[in-house]
Formats: C-alpha cells, structure tokens, sequence
C-alpha cells in the first residue's frame, strides 16, 4: 500500500496498533486495512459503510474505479483534501441510507451486530458484502456473494477474540 497512514491519524502518529481520534472511533492498523482491501479485490464501485478517518476510502481508492463513503460521524477537518479525486463522501447513517445504486462491492468498517437490509440492497448480483461481524466478545470478517438476489456466505477472513483484560 503507497497510502501513508500517519495523513489519517492525529498528529502524524504511525504506531502498529489502532488509533483512536474520535467519539468511539479509531484508525485502523494497516495490516486490517490491507485485509479488508484485499477481499475487495479491484472493482469498479466499491461503497464504504464507516469512513472514519478516511484511511480506509484511501487505499481502496489505489484498487477501486469509484470509492463512495458514508459516515455518520463529523467527518475531520480537512479530509476531503487528504482523499483522491475518486472518493465521494456523504455524511450519513449507512445503516439505513439508500443510495438508489448498486455497487461490486459493499465493505462495513465497524463491528456490526446486524447485517441491515440497505447493505444488501447496495450490492449488485455477483458482488460482495464484507462485514466484520460482532458474536458476544469474538469478531468474524464475513465475506458473502450475492447470488439470486440473496447473500450466500462464502469466506471468514479473521478471526479476533475480544478480551477484557489488558
């Protein structure tokens, strides 16, 4: 990845762990940002549910013909700037917007606790939803297909366990 991580973190920190910078937001380490990427592939729209710092829209911009990001969180100051020109940003719940577009591929950057049906609808036939996926304290990154109009379950990325204690 070309995409320099310490442009999407407070005061240029680049440490290889999570990075908080908002209300319940953090930036994520490059390797779960290269993960993510990956099971995109390289697809002509990609619609990002979670923009958070915007690292993320970034490197699939690298991937993608057309990145569009939903966040329903004050975007940062200045982070239209830090993007390229193929990044579309709209300040949004993307739980529940319907863009009225389908795209190849659907990538949620938060533990979700549900799949909602908006996610689905977004993606075309053939394309894919990605969703780090929250089971009491464990996370599965969950890779489905759409075929026939439903999500047919087709790859479990990570697998992270959650822990209380440091």
């Amino acid at each position: 990845m070309s995409v320099d991580r310490a442009l999407f973190t407070p005061f240029g920190m680049n440490p290889n762990c999570p990075v908080p910078f908002g209300p319940n937001q953090t930036v994520p380490t490059e390797a779960m940002v290269r993960l993510l990427a990956e099971a995109v592939g390289h697809v002509d729209r990609v619609l990002e549910i979670g923009t958070g710092s915007g690292y993320q829209a970034a490197v699939l911009a690298e991937r993608c013909g057309e990145v569009v990001s939903i966040e329903v969180q004050p975007l940062p100051d200045g982070l239209a700037d830090k993007l390229p020109a193929n990044v579309t940003l709209i300040r949004a719940n993307g739980c529940t917007r319907d863009l009225g577009e389908q795209f190849d591929a659907v990538i949620i950057t938060f533990a979700a606790r549900e799949i909602y049906p908006a996610w689905i609808k977004h993606v075309r036939e053939g394309g894919k939803l990605i969703v780090p996926v929250e089971y009491d304290w464990v996370c599965k990154i969950l890779v489905s297909i759409k075929r026939n109009g439903q999500m047919v379950p087709h790859d479990i990325l990570a697998y992270a366990p959650f822990t209380q204690k440091v």
